[in-house]
């Protein structure tokens, strides 16, 4: 894969002005595109933090 063209190239951070970062987090996710730039707003782009924040939405909406 293409370091420069994929998360890989820093897989701690999501990018959110980069169209290949966000496809590719919000198929891990499972999240829109609407969801995961929320969740980088209110988290920040640290993917740990994103990951976090998430799940505790999730928790939070049952």
């Amino acid at each position: 894969m293409d370091n420069n063209t994929s998360p890989a190239a820093s897989p701690r951070l999501i990018d959110l002005t980069s169209q290949t970062d966000v496809q590719f987090w919000c198929r891990v996710f499972d999240v829109s595109m609407d969801q995961l730039r929320d969740a980088v707003h209110h988290a920040g782009h640290q993917v740990e933090e994103v990951e976090r924040y998430l799940r505790q939405k999730k928790i939070h909406a049952r």
